[in-house]
């Protein structure tokens, strides 16, 4: 993975199509695939039972969870740079600024446990990367005169709030139809999911923002880059939204607390 992102974000002085960047990629992929065959291969217990990701629900919430991770990187990075380096923002002030988006991923996980009894977790999943991704697309429209009420409070809120929402349901569904012992697992496998995603995400995307802005430092082209950058988390989310309706199964809301309850008191009875 270290190599995959190295190459990745280098791409600002090796091209593409540089010999550079091709051996790195190409020597990350060999050692993938050698990971992959020697955990494969062991007659060890390996780190990852190659069985596990063949569960449905385990494998679309990670692949979910790859690409929400992925595009959750964005606003923390670019935000706080067009709040300092176009909007002339303060540091510190900048800090406080990025707390409502903090909040606002409380109040969605709380909102996901209300729902949790009405709406399935995938529809929930669905839902909630589908108002994180218009929050970015509305990240993606910032300006160099803007302002942070209109610029960053508002798309904040909308992508704290979605998700929010998507955690808790997420996980539930990473480890739904896993066995008992293997339940650590999943959950470490969900885990990675997030890093390899954040990590792989903001190198692309800063790659792409940078490309955008060039050697460049006006306001202008700054803020051209970010608003790249923002936009693209946009398009992984739309990505995670698809994953959620077509790769996880179809199950319904779970149990209420109150039902489980009055069902052991008519069983008893």
């Amino acid at each position: 993975m270290t190599l995959l992102v190295f190459g990745v974000v280098n791409t600002d002085r090796h091209p593409w199509s540089s010999p550079v960047t091709a051996a790195t990629l190409a020597a990350a992929a060999v050692l993938l695939a050698a990971f992959v065959h020697v955990e494969r291969t062991t007659t060890r217990e390996p780190l990852l039972r190659w069985g596990l990701p063949a569960n449905r629900s385990v494998a679309g919430a990670n692949a979910f969870n790859l690409l929400v991770g992925a595009a959750m990187a964005a606003p923390f990075y670019f935000a706080s740079l067009y709040l300092q380096r176009v909007l002339g923002t303060g540091p510190a002030l900048t800090g406080v600024q990025f707390l409502p988006l903090a909040l606002a991923v409380v109040a969605g996980s709380v909102l996901a446990v209300r729902l949790g009894y009405r709406c399935a977790p995938r529809t929930l999943m669905a839902a909630g990367a589908a108002l994180t991704a218009a929050g970015f697309a509305w990240f993606g429209l910032i300006s160099p005169d803007g302002a942070y009420a209109t610029d960053v409070l508002g798309p904040s809120l909308a992508v704290g709030t979605g998700f929010g929402l998507c955690l808790g349901p997420m996980v539930s569904t990473a480890t739904a139809g896993v066995a008992p012992h293997e339940s650590g697992t999943a959950s470490g496998l969900l885990n990675s999911s997030r890093q390899i995603g954040a990590s792989l995400g903001l190198a692309v995307l800063g790659t792409a923002a940078q490309a955008r802005t060039g050697g460049a430092a006006s306001a202008e082209a700054l803020n051209a880059g970010y608003a790249l950058g923002l936009g693209l988390g946009a398009v992984l989310l739309g990505a995670a939204v698809l994953v959620a309706l077509t790769v996880l199964p179809r199950t319904g809301a779970p149990p209420a607390a109150g039902a489980d309850r009055e069902e052991g008191v008519r069983g008893h009875g």
